[in-house]
């Protein structure tokens, strides 16, 4: 019986969790993802694929590494996905002018094409995500998650 009269003046475990700010920003991420998913597929982009073709688009003719730094990819993904974007004739290797042994990855025309749509996907997704927020309310959302990600370890 003490049992029962514990549990029930504990929170229910699903009040705890929503209350998480971490499981409030996971499942805002899981929104984030699903959409973004689903408009990058007509351009036969994937998540992982969209990650690198942004960081060429930001800094083009890095190394493969650089890129699986830049996106937090380990380096048997970023490879994989490095194939399927050269395969699809949007980015390209060529050697590196300071290394034997490693290869720069640069986007093709084809590549740089994208970058409109691309940027119209992240505007659109983003305006959809934070359209319950007012102008002063985005800003400050935008400030504390810069603090935080700056801040934590």
């Amino acid at each position: 019986m003490k049992e029962k009269a514990n549990l029930q003046n504990k929170a229910p475990a699903g009040k705890v969790r929503e209350n998480s700010v971490g499981w409030m920003l996971k499942s805002l991420a899981a929104k984030l993802d699903k959409q973004m998913k689903k408009d990058l597929e007509p351009l036969g982009l994937n998540l992982g694929r969209f990650a690198i073709m942004m960081t060429l688009l930001e800094k083009d003719s890095i190394t493969q590494a650089e890129i699986g730094k830049k996106v937090s990819m380990p380096g048997y993904a970023t490879t994989r996905n490095i194939d399927v974007l050269e395969k699809n004739g949007l980015l390209k290797r060529h050697e590196s002018k300071t290394s034997r042994r490693s290869f720069c990855i640069q986007l093709t025309k084809k590549g740089m094409s994208l970058a409109p749509e691309l940027f119209s996907i992240v505007g659109k997704v983003n305006k959809n995500l934070l359209s319950a927020l007012d102008e002063n309310e985005e800003i400050k959302l935008k400030q504390l998650l810069t603090k935080i990600l700056f801040h934590s370890s």
